[in-house]
């Protein structure tokens, strides 16, 4: 298992989420796990993320660095990572959301740190 990927294993075994995947800006998919079509996910959460971006530019309200999306069977966080890159988390539980948010956010600091995602 590479760094990367025992990261955000790590990530997963932490907070408990059930799945989590790693894209790029142009939505290739970098490592996922337990996401059964990883890369149309990543695709498609590019696509989110983009407009997410777009939108608050357009707004004056700054640049994107988390987003938090609410879903009948839980929550979905993404966070910037460094660059262009994304941390994207799904979890079936939401009652700990400020830990998932902040948590989240820990391992994008900590994949930012690796050569391949700067």
């Amino acid at each position: 298992m590479n760094e990367i990927t025992s990261t955000l294993n790590d990530f997963l075994i932490t907070t408990k989420s059930s799945a989590a995947l790693i894209l790029n800006g142009k939505g290739k998919l970098i490592t996922s796990l337990n996401i059964d079509y990883g890369d149309s996910v990543a695709a498609m959460s590019a696509a989110i993320l983009s407009m997410s971006e777009k939108f608050l530019i357009d707004l004056d309200k700054g640049v994107l660095k988390q987003l938090f999306l609410k879903t009948s069977e839980g929550v979905v966080i993404g966070n910037k990572i460094s660059g262009s890159n994304f941390i994207i988390a799904f979890s079936k539980d939401g009652s700990n959301l400020g830990l998932l948010m902040r948590s989240t956010e820990e391992a994008a600091i900590e994949l930012s740190k690796n050569s391949l995602l700067k």
